[in-house]
């Protein structure tokens, strides 16, 4: 494949989804659709999962992509925290746990279809199964269908009013701790990287004692770039990398038909990030080691 004009020459995307989660592209489409799109580099981070990653790496190969395997966890804070796993320097040792993970969200889908169904909605075992393509149920299924059927007009309505946190519908899910992420993480001699860190809602004073806890921990990056960040964020988390030796990380969180907002090469205009953020993290996993 060729990229068209104004492609995303040199970029890399090192936080993108699939229907191995609750993406909308098989991992296969994934490394295609990158390629079309001119990223020379691209990480497929799926929530709790490394099913799709046989499929991705293979189909990254063929289209000339430097293809990342990786994980996004979600760990335990008041806000919102999750830690990509990125496979920086190429090992191929899967993290065991992320088997006890995926039980648990499979648990979690089952308790929230069990609620919506008590909150009187009519939902489908079976459509939520087909909507996933085979991957791991998310809440974008359930937001999908409720829309599909009339319930809500808009994903964004079924989170605010049935499905965000704290709301009627919402489930939580088991969550480790960032010390248990992070050696998680490292124990798979995969770089650890937290990911879109404006969610975690703190106020910059909190910040730097967080960040230097967290280094001491084996955090190796800082994903400064994401679509959620406007530019005084990213200049702060910026400065927060280089503050704590932190590689400087962009992702688009990309994840298809379940949030259309995103598009492919949202790192055309959104990050100036290429093949360095690899080799960085490379250097720094052989430092720490």
């Amino acid at each position: 494949m060729t990229a068209g004009p104004g492609a995303s020459i040199g970029r890399v995307d090192l936080h993108t989804h699939s229907t191995a989660s609750d993406g909308g592209l098989t991992p296969a489409e994934r490394a295609a659709a990158a390629r079309e799109a001119g990223l020379v580099g691209l990480a497929l981070t799926d929530h709790d999962t490394v099913d799709g990653l046989a499929e991705f790496l293979a189909a990254g190969r063929a289209e000339g992509l430097e293809s990342v395997g990786g994980v996004e966890l979600s760990l335990e804070h008041p806000a919102t925290m999750h830690l990509l796993g990125l496979n920086a320097a190429g090992e191929s040792e899967i993290p065991a746990a992320l088997d006890r993970l995926k039980a648990f969200r499979a648990e979690r889908n089952r308790r929230m279809f069990d609620r919506l169904r008590g909150l009187g909605y009519e939902l489908s075992w079976e459509n939520l199964l087909e909507r996933s393509g085979g991957g791991q149920l998310g809440r974008p299924h359930f937001a999908a269908q409720l829309v599909e059927q009339g319930s809500f007009e808009t994903p964004d309505e079924v989170y605010e009013k049935l499905l965000g946190k704290g709301r009627p519908g919402y489930v939580d899910k088991v969550r480790l701790s960032p010390a248990e992420g992070l050696a998680l993480i490292r124990r798979a001699g995969w770089a650890p990287v937290l990911a879109h860190p404006v969610s975690l809602n703190l106020a910059p004073h909190q910040w730097p004692p967080l960040l230097g806890r967290l280094a001491e921990e084996g955090l190796l990056g800082l994903e400064v770039r994401h679509p959620s960040h406007d530019p005084d964020q990213q200049a702060f988390f910026q400065g927060l990398a280089d503050r704590f030796g932190l590689v400087p990380t962009a992702g688009s969180d990309f994840h298809g038909r379940y949030k259309p907002a995103i598009g492919l090469d949202w790192v055309r205009t959104g990050s100036p990030f290429g093949l360095e953020m690899l080799e960085r993290l490379r250097e720094r996993q052989r430092w720490r080691r």
